[in-house]
């Protein structure tokens, strides 16, 4: 069977593509987490094992529709907006102690990060409001195809840590493998516009994730080199905090 016909059903059935993004963010953080769990801060607990949740659950929601359990499959729908909900405040939570720990000992690096972070959380945010209200305009397939690119989402992080642990030689630091992720997540992304396209059935959030990695592969730089956005940073990183 041709790659594309083989892409296409993916596309119908999509849980090798959830279980591949599974994979690739249980191997980029393997070594920084999940082999280090002792050591990890609670904040880092809690949004790693929430993303991960997050990861496992479309395959645990494609098991339950293939098994016919319908109620089960929408009482597990009802409990992700709560873990939704974890994984977007988590996250905010990480994001902020990074940027704090970037005041005493400043990287550019780390200004990406923060935008790049936030930003991509609040398209989470986007993409699960519109796969739940998919689900009750009964088009299942914005539904999944919502669902799928809010999983595309935690990948970022996880591709920098498999490229720094497998190809240290040609991605020696996380300023060099941010944008080698944001070129797979890319190729990836028009992959699955072009098929979805060739299928005749194109959902919007794929369109708009490719735009938004492409526009963060342009704009992360200017923005994080700019004082407005490093005062910003410094600014977000010191909420709740009494400067000394």
């Amino acid at each position: 069977m041709p790659a594309a016909q083989l892409f296409q059903q993916g596309l119908r059935h999509p849980w090798p593509v959830f279980a591949v993004a599974l994979a690739l963010t249980v191997l980029g953080f393997w070594p920084s987490f999940f082999v280090n769990l002792p050591a990890a801060p609670l904040p880092h607990h809690v949004h790693g094992w929430s993303a991960t949740a997050w990861m496992i659950l479309p395959l645990v929601q494609y098991a339950l529709i293939r098994g016919r359990l319908r109620n089960q499959h929408r009482l597990v729908g009802y409990a992700s907006l709560a873990l939704a909900a974890v994984v977007a405040v988590s996250g905010v939570y990480v994001v902020w102690m990074m940027a704090f720990g970037n005041i005493a000992k400043f990287r550019l690096a780390s200004v990406k990060f923060v935008f790049l972070d936030l930003t991509g959380i609040v398209l989470f945010c986007v993409y699960v409001w519109f796969s739940i209200s998919a689900v009750r305009r009964r088009d299942i397939r914005l539904h999944v195809t919502a669902l799928a690119a809010s999983a595309y989402i935690p990948l970022e992080a996880a591709l920098e840590r498999v490229f720094v642990n497998l190809f240290p030689t040609i991605a020696p630091d996380f300023d060099a493998t941010l944008y080698g992720a944001l070129i797979f997540l890319e190729v990836t992304c028009a992959a699955i516009v072009l098929l979805e396209w060739r299928s005749g059935r194109v959902r919007w959030p794929m369109p708009v994730l490719l735009g938004y990695y492409l526009l963060m592969h342009v704009v992360l730089t200017p923005i994080a080199t700019s004082r407005g956005f490093q005062r910003f940073s410094d600014w977000f990183g010191m909420i709740g905090r009494t400067a000394s």
